[in-house]
């Protein structure tokens, strides 16, 4: 076993106990290491772990109350990471010329910490970003994003069922700002390859490589 997937199990571990100062811990030490890389924590470790936590809760007493204090621990991580965001921004000579982005959920949307990470993507790869985070009432929202005048907006969207409030939105926010470039992201939109499409969105956001596409998906 390498020192990578070491690393790797000793984090699912930790997490699945629950023992946030070590889970802590582990991330950082990877990021200083130079284990891994912010794409590389985010992507191979906590993405996949936190995509693994409904399923490995089921069986448990309190698997709700298990996966919201997962889920917190991840957050706590990712927040954690954002000096080793800055720096390897800086290191790879990146700026913010690239544009305004502001990344959104609707109303009743709580599941967050795959926009969060896509943030730091975003910074990483040359764009201004502002966070706005979960469960964001529409009228909200317009006002936020006229005040912003950003070049994207992306509105994430996990549970399936916000997906026609999403559509409700990008109406809206079409007929206020017609030059708006609007991306969608989520897990709401993983099992049908053009449902962006279909309500509006100019690109869907999965990875980072979608981000480097962006230029040619402008509107």
């Amino acid at each position: 076993m390498t020192n990578h997937d070491t690393g790797t199990s000793a984090f699912r571990d930790a997490l699945e106990r629950m023992d946030k100062p070590l889970c802590v811990r582990l991330a950082v030490q990877m990021l200083q290491s130079k284990e891994q890389d912010i794409v590389g924590l985010y992507t191979q470790v906590l993405a996949p772990t936190l995509n693994n936590m409904t399923d490995s809760s089921e069986n448990q007493p309190a698997s709700i109350w298990r996966e919201h204090i997962r889920s917190s621990i991840i957050r706590t991580i990712i927040e954690c990471c954002y000096p080793y965001v800055l720096t390897e921004a800086e290191e790879k000579g990146t700026l913010t010329v690239k544009g305004k982005v502001v990344i959104v959920s609707p109303t009743d949307e709580y599941h967050e910490l795959g926009a969060r990470m896509g943030s730091d993507f975003f910074h990483l790869c040359g764009y201004e970003t502002i966070f706005v985070g979960s469960n964001t009432p529409r009228a909200e929202m317009l006002k936020g994003l006229e005040l912003e005048n950003p070049d994207y907006v992306v509105i994430n969207a996990v549970n399936f069922y916000n997906v026609f409030k999403v559509q409700k939105i990008v109406a809206e926010i079409k007929a206020a700002m017609p030059g708006l470039n609007i991306l969608a992201s989520g897990y709401a939109f993983r099992q049908d390859p053009n449902l962006y499409h279909k309500i509006g969105a100019i690109s869907v956001i999965r990875t980072i490589d979608d981000i480097l596409a962006l230029e040619g998906a402008q509107s």
